[in-house]
């Protein structure tokens, strides 16, 4: 879709999502709500996909609730199969789907030397097979309906830099995601696809809450002091990013991992 450089539209042109069907994965609490609940906010039709499924049939009636059109869906994005069901349920009830937004992701810190094959197996199959799997799935979808489609994968600063100890696994995991996002960028340009990541820095929720508890006996989660502006994120700045990347405001965008931390990446 190509926008207008004049602003004729007004800002729904830039920002509004009417008549798109998205699919959110870890769409429960935290990150991925916000991101749902601002993406039907934006008039999408949105399908909240998580690993609990009665979590994410709480969420989806929380948010037509709220007036949204909305789809609960068990799924675990690590697994073909259900990846796949998530996605004929979303067709079977949508007709189509234009935007996935990949937030689904675990990140329990384990020391480096302690860390097992399957404890590493495990965070990958989640956070960088699962991206891989929900990316392929949805790509075809997109291809097929020739109309193109938005892709905005969930990141983290932590890919760029390490910045928190005993995470090796999580932040190799999510540098592979920023790969998968600037090769199918490249590889689904002709085909009117856009892929970007976000990559969050601190963000206050109930996951990164727990972190920090299981994380207190053995020291702090990042260094002090290193938020330029000055307080600690929250789902909601997440949620404006991804609606950016999703919507035709961001339409000559792609291939792009925009960090929002707060300034984090240059203190």
């Amino acid at each position: 879709m190509t926008v207008s450089t004049e602003l004729g539209g007004g800002l729904s042109g830039l920002f509004g999502l009417h008549g798109k069907t998205a699919v959110v994965t870890g769409a429960v609490q935290g990150i991925g709500l916000g991101i749902a609940r601002t993406l039907a906010m934006a008039g999408a039709r949105v399908v909240v996909g998580d690993l609990r499924g009665e979590a994410a049939e709480a969420a989806a009636a929380r948010l037509r609730d709220e007036g949204a059109e909305v789809l609960g869906v068990a799924v675990d994005v690590s697994e073909e199969e259900s990846v796949t069901a998530m996605f004929s349920s979303a067709l079977a009830a949508f007709g189509g789907m234009d935007i996935l937004v990949n937030n689904a992701g675990i990140y329990p810190k384990t020391p480096f030397l302690e860390l097992t094959v399957a404890q590493w197996d495990r965070i990958h199959a989640v956070n960088l097979r699962g991206t891989f799997l929900c990316m392929r799935e949805a790509i075809r979808h997109m291809k097929a309906a020739g109309r193109g489609g938005a892709i905005v994968n969930i990141s983290s600063v932590n890919s760029l830099q390490p910045v928190i100890h005993d995470n090796a696994q999580y932040g190799s995991s999510k540098a592979g995601v920023n790969m998968l996002t600037r090769t199918a960028a490249l590889e689904f340009a002709p085909d009117g696809i856009r892929v970007n990541a976000v990559l969050p820095g601190g963000v206050a929720t109930e996951g990164a809450a727990q972190s920090v508890a299981d994380r207190a006996p053995t020291g702090p989660l990042a260094q002090p002091g290193r938020m330029p502006l000055g307080r600690i994120g929250e789902p909601a700045d997440i949620a404006a990013a991804v609606l950016f990347l999703s919507g035709p405001g961001s339409s000559y965008i792609t291939g792009q991992l925009l960090a929002v931390d707060g300034g984090f990446q240059v203190s």
